[in-house]
C-alpha cells in the first residue's frame, strides 16, 4: 500500500470518525470539566504520547538484531506513524509494521521484520495483561454471564499471549511457512530474538502508560476504578477495537469499555462521557501526531527530494 493511499484512507476514516463524534457529543450530556479535571486530562494526553517512546525503543532494539541502527527520535517518529495508521485505517494494526519500516527507510533498510516483531510483542503482552487483569479483578456477581465467560477466557488469554510473546522469538525460523511474496520481503529482516529484559521493559512501559491514561481520565471524572480493573478494561477495549472492521475500533472500543466497566459495577450512563473523553485522548492525539509525523517524514524523504528535483529540472528544460 502506497503512502498516498494510506493518507487517502486515513482522511476518509477521519471524516467518518469526526461525524460519529459530533453525533455522540450532541446526544450525550457531558459533565462539566473544571480546572482540575482538565489538568488530569492533559496529563493523560502527555502519558499517551509518552507511551510511544518505549514502543519506538522496542522497534529500535529489534532493528539492531538485523544490524539496522535507528536513532531514538526516528524510532519514536516511526512509533507515532504506526500508531496513526492503526487508528485511521480499518485493520490498521496489520499495516502498522509497514508504516513503521517506511518511516525509517532512508535511515535504515530492511526493518520490516523488526517492526513486525515489535507489533507482535505489543499485541501478545496486551493479551496477557487483559487475561491476568480479568483473573484478578473479576466482574461483579450481578454480571453473571460476563463473570463466567470472562473467567473461562482469561486463563486462555494468558496462555495464548505468553505463547505469542515467546513464539515471536522464533520468527526467523517460521518465515519458511509464510506465503512466498511475504517471505521474500521479510526473510532478510526477521531473526530469532527472544524478548529479554530490555524488550520486556519497553513492552510493559508502553502498555502501563496507555492503561494509566484510561485510569487517569476515569478517576478525573470521579469514577473510582482500581489499577487492575483499569488494566483489564483497557485490554478488553483494545482487543475488541482491534478486530477488523472500523478504523481504530470506531464505536467498538467505546462499547467494549462501557460494557466491561458496567460489569465492574459502573453504570453506563456514568462512564459513557468519560470513555468518550478518553477516546479523544487515546485516539485523536496519536492519530493527529502520527499524521503529522508521516507527512513530515515524506516531505523530508529522498523520494520527495527526487520529485522536487525532477520538477525543477522539467521547469528548466521548458524555459530553455
Amino acid at each position: 500500500m502506497t503512502p498516498k493511499r494510506i493518507l487517502l484512507l486515513a482522511g476518509l476514516a477521519a471524516v467518518v470518525y469526526v461525524g460519529f463524534s459530533v453525533f455522540v457529543f450532541n446526544s450525550v450530556d457531558l459533565p462539566e470539566m473544571g480546572p482540575t479535571t482538565v489538568a488530569w486530562v492533559v496529563l493523560a494526553a502527555v502519558l499517551q504520547i509518552g507511551s510511544k517512546w518505549p514502543f519506538g525503543l522496542l522497534f529500535r532494539e529489534s532493528a539492531r538484531e538485523v544490524d539496522a541502527e535507528i536513532r531514538p527520535f526516528s524510532a519514536f517518529r516511526a512509533a507515532l506513524v504506526g500508531a496513526g495508521v492503526a487508528r485511521l485505517i480499518p485493520a490498521g494494526g496489520a499495516i502498522t509494521p509497514v508504516a513503521m519500516s517506511w518511516t525509517v527507510r532512508d535511515e535504515a533498510k530492511g526493518t520490516a521484520g523488526a517492526a513486525l516483531r515489535t507489533v507482535l510483542l505489543n499485541y501478545s503482552a496486551l493479551v496477557v495483561m487483559t487475561g491476568a487483569g480479568l483473573l484478578i479483578a473479576r466482574p461483579n456477581e450481578g454480571a453473571q454471564f460476563a463473570s463466567i465467560s470472562l473467567t473461562v477466557l482469561a486463563p486462555i488469554g494468558v496462555i495464548v499471549g505468553i505463547a505469542l510473546m515467546f513464539g515471536s522469538g522464533m520468527l526467523g525460523s517460521i518465515t519458511k511457512f509464510f506465503p512466498r511474496f511475504l517471505r521474500e520481503r521479510l526473510e532478510s529482516s526477521v531473526v530469532n530474538h527472544l524478548p529479554g529484559l530490555e524488550s520486556q521493559f519497553y513492552i510493559w512501559s508502553r502498555l502501563g502508560l496507555e492503561a494509566a491514561t484510561l485510569g487517569i481520565v476515569l478517576n478525573a471524572f470521579g469514577i473510582d476504578v482500581g489499577p487492575v480493573q483499569t488494566a483489564a478494561a483497557f485490554g478488553v477495549g483494545s482487543l475488541v477495537g482491534g478486530l477488523p472492521g472500523t478504523p481504530g475500533g470506531l464505536g467498538v472500543t467505546e462499547a467494549g469499555l462501557v460494557l466491561i466497566l458496567e460489569a465492574y459495577g459502573f453504570a453506563a450512563a456514568t462512564t459513557l462521557a468519560p470513555v468518550l473523553v478518553f477516546r479523544l485522548v487515546s485516539y485523536w492525539v496519536p492519530a493527529a501526531l502520527g499524521f503529522w509525523a508521516g507527512g513530515m517524514t515524506f516531505i523530508r524523504s529522498d523520494a520527495a527530494k527526487e520529485v522536487v528535483e525532477d520538477r525543477d529540472e522539467s521547469r528548466r528544460s521548458s524555459n530553455s
